[in-house]
């Protein structure tokens, strides 16, 4: 058995089954899954379906925030959302249930990321009782990164979207003033025609009440005929102008659809200097972040991190004794005891939480408890050494005293 093997993570199962009930898996799980996996269609049929009491007309947030807390108990909701996944998603649950190594394992969560499809395959990745813990930490973390840089996009999209809606209402606008135009001059010159047609032929009754009715005939046919030619060719002139018009309107929209495309490739190029940047900080090392720190001097304070990874504690606990300081690490209620938190928090003097690498609930209770025995509190944006190193550098420089930071308290709302 690989070290990854071991390392998997220790889920209740049915006897016999390679599954994990929803229910059975670990709270932080049910937010990213059922956010990402279920449309809100499918959540509003569920709540339909179900005794679930939620206020009248409730919004987005507050109907997927009462599903994710049904979803640990083992009850109707939990299994009909259970129910609803495995049959939406069943030929990827398929598909990675035959899949016997990590190899194999980390190559499928690769792929799907790589086509953008990541809903069916997330799904079958974390309710397979022998995926290793490494590669589910990798997904839920690629999963909310992908949330934060898909509102980013959906921004950009909208404002270009609205900015050639309205160029295109401009331009329909536009032409139906011409049009307007058009009729109102067209009916002009048929009434002023009518006159001048019905004057003239007053007139040639007055001046030549001989005329044979032939030769009179032949003169309504000639002016008719001139009057028709004229009307022809002003009916030619606006089609030609109606075409144009349309051809621009082909044209606005073929510009558009080369926008899209350039947004597209900006953000491959972004998200590939992204991953260039996040491989680059990984591949720093404590002693030469400690290098930068040197004016840093905690003065035998106690530090307490709650969440992250397994893999930087060592790392951390070691950056902290350079800075003549003591770090007490808890990993916010997943392997370690949750009654232990506060005993943790407790002799602590400052308290430090990565928001990507813990769970909602553990966070909220370490806020909680700062705010009511006056220890400062920092929310670090990332579970890495750099951010662990900046923040500390941030206390420093403002007293001990943490900078607001609203978007991300947002998120843990």
């Amino acid at each position: 058995m690989c070290d990854l093997c071991e390392n998997a993570i220790d889920r209740k199962t049915q006897p016999g089954s390679s599954r994990v009930k929803l229910w059975d898996m670990p709270r932080h799980y049910h937010c990213p899954i059922i956010g990402t996996c279920l449309s809100m269609g499918e959540l509003k049929k569920i709540q339909r379906n179900s005794t679930l009491t939620l206020p009248p007309k409730p919004s987005d947030h507050q109907l997927h925030t009462g599903i994710v807390g049904q979803a640990e108990h083992n009850g109707a909701i939990s299994h009909r959302v259970h129910k609803l996944l495995d049959k939406k998603y069943q030929r990827w649950v398929r598909s990675y249930g035959r899949l016997t190594t990590p190899e194999t394992q980390r190559a499928f969560w690769r792929d799907a990321l790589q086509a953008g499809d990541i809903s069916g395959p997330f799904w079958a990745l974390l309710s397979h009782q022998h995926s290793c813990r490494q590669l589910t930490d990798k997904a839920l973390g690629d999963v909310h990164m992908l949330s934060h840089l898909q509102g980013a996009s959906n921004r950009a999209d909208l404002q270009r979207t609205a900015s050639l809606a309205e160029q295109v209402e401009e331009l329909e606008n536009l032409l139906d003033e011409q049009r307007l135009q058009f009729e109102q001059k067209m009916a002009r010159q048929e009434t002023l025609l009518a006159a001048q047609k019905s004057a003239l032929q007053s007139m040639q009754q007055r001046l030549t009440p001989a005329t044979p009715p032939e030769q009179q005939l032949s003169q309504e046919l000639a002016e008719e005929r001139q009057n028709n030619n004229t009307l022809r060719r002003k009916q030619d002139w606006l089609v030609s102008q109606l075409a144009l018009r349309e051809q621009r309107l082909n044209e606005l929209e073929y510009g558009n659809q080369g926008l899209l495309e350039q947004l597209r490739e900006v953000q491959q190029e972004r998200d590939a200097m992204e991953r260039g940047l996040n491989q680059l900080l990984a591949s720093q090392s404590p002693e030469a972040t400690c290098r930068d720190d040197e004016e840093i001097d905690l003065e035998g304070k106690r530090l307490a991190y709650i969440g992250g990874r397994t893999t930087l504690y060592p790392h951390l606990k070691s950056y902290v004794e350079t800075l003549n300081g003591e770090l007490v690490i808890h990993d916010g209620g997943q392997e370690d005891n949750r009654a232990d938190l506060c005993s943790s928090l407790s002799a602590a003097d400052l308290v430090f939480c990565p928001v990507d690498c813990v769970s909602h609930d553990a966070c909220l209770r370490v806020k909680k408890f700062c705010k009511q025995h006056q220890k400062t509190f920092v929310l670090l944006r990332s579970a890495s050494l750099s951010a662990f190193s900046t923040g500390l550098r941030t206390l420093q420089e403002t007293g001990d005293t943490p900078p607001s930071d609203s978007a991300l308290l947002a998120t843990l709302q």
